[in-house]
């Protein structure tokens, strides 16, 4: 396994942590909005940073020759964060009654398509040779 995919897992685990924490707030018979917006904050903090990182990981590694599906994943990370905007707005929106179903609808279907495409990037990742970054660059990037 390599380090790459070591250390890009290890932020998807962080990820997948604060969308069983939102998962959990969503799925409660009454939705607490100040840490449903308490974790949406968290999560799209470490989102940012962990996509600018990984695009400039596998661009990386693409201009090095491995087979990267760069475009696929950049739309898809565009797609993803559309979705995500859409539901920060209702939730913004001061509605109750939009923000729960925005959560209830939009929120599920964006963590189920985070979950997939964090897959899918594993899986890309799992492939690579061991070691394929430099100690210098791993640190530079994580």
């Amino acid at each position: 396994m390599s380090s790459i995919y070591n250390s890009l897992h290890q932020a998807h685990s962080e990820i997948e942590r604060e969308i069983l924490e939102l998962e959990t707030i969503i799925g409660a018979r009454e939705v607490n909005y100040p840490n449903a917006l308490h974790v949406l904050k968290k999560l799209f903090k470490m989102w940012d940073k962990h996509e600018e990182q990984e695009e400039e990981v596998f661009i990386n590694l693409q201009k090095r020759g491995f087979t990267i599906p760069v475009k696929k994943i950049i739309f898809e990370h565009g797609k993803l964060k559309k979705k995500r905007d859409a539901l920060a707005n209702a939730i913004y929106s001061g509605s109750h009654v939009k923000a729960q179903e925005a959560l209830r609808k939009d929120g599920l279907q964006l963590i189920r398509d985070l979950r997939e495409h964090m897959k899918m990037e594993d899986w890309v990742l799992y492939a690579l040779p061991q070691n394929v970054l430099s100690k210098e660059e791993r640190t530079k990037l994580f």
